[in-house]
């Protein structure tokens, strides 16, 4: 039962950021070599991995993500009746949220 509650999981986190990445999908283990530790396919920069438990998992859950250079190690978890949460690496948010800021400056008067 928890692994179909996390693949579930995985599917809705992936529906969820398809309005910022179209293909976003979940990784089938038996179709890839190796995983990495990364739930998620077709997601920008970021290798994601899902955890959906009872309780939080531990941010350091984050080091089962194998990130290649250039990209985005991220933990989703969610626990029940909790909202899902982000771990990333501080210097990764701090880089996404300068982008925004600089993406947000750039934008015509109104939006």
């Amino acid at each position: 039962m928890s692994r179909t509650k996390g693949h579930g999981f995985e599917r809705e986190i992936a529906k969820r950021l398809r309005s910022v990445f179209p293909e976003a999908k979940r990784k089938l283990e038996y179709q890839i070599d190796e995983c990495q530790g990364i739930d998620l396919d077709k997601t920008g920069k970021l290798d994601i991995q899902c955890k959906r438990l009872a309780k939080y998992v531990s941010i350091n859950t984050i080091k089962e993500v194998q990130a290649k250079p250039g990209r985005i190690p991220a933990l989703v978890t969610k626990a029940d009746r909790e909202p899902a949460m982000i771990v990333l690496p501080f210097d990764e948010f701090l880089r996404i949220i300068e982008d925004i800021g600089y993406l947000y400056e750039k934008r015509p008067e109104g939006l």
